[in-house]
């Protein structure tokens, strides 16, 4: 029998390929289809749904704290990653098995950010990235 607790959604970690990196938040997982209307001809009762081939790609969109000297594949805006991402969140205690995973390729960096600069405040500095992809599987671990 299978754990059906709802998923505590601050115990994720993120992987590119065999490469683990941490980030604070992740947001962007979803799919969405789009659609057009068909009205046949003759018949006025009803309307046909049809999908049509997606025109925009997924967004995800993930902070950070900075980091000196780190080697990070994200700050290449505009470069494709060829290795697959794998988003695994877990169980409250960290266990893999009780958990889910989503699975995203095809992915390009279209944005990096740097956090705002501030001498006045003691905060941590930021990245921001935004990546495009083009496929999302979504899987229990």
């Amino acid at each position: 029998m299978r754990h059906m607790d709802p998923l505590a959604a601050y115990t994720f970690r993120v992987f590119l390929g065999v490469m683990e990196f941490g980030f604070s938040k992740v947001s962007g997982l979803g799919r969405e289809a789009e659609t057009t209307i068909y009205q046949e001809g003759g018949i006025n009762d009803r309307v046909h749904v049809l999908r049509v081939p997606t025109k925009t790609p997924g967004t995800l969109r993930m902070e950070r704290g900075a980091y000196a000297g780190e080697f990070f594949p994200f700050y290449l805006a505009g470069e494709r990653l060829f290795l697959p991402m794998r988003i695994e969140v877990r169980s409250p205690e960290g266990l893999q098995l009780f958990g889910k995973f989503y699975t995203v390729t095809g992915l390009v960096v279209k944005k990096w950010e740097a956090g705002e600069l501030d001498a006045l405040q003691n905060t941590i500095l930021i990245d921001r990235f935004e990546l495009n992809y083009e496929h999302l599987l979504v899987s229990p671990l």
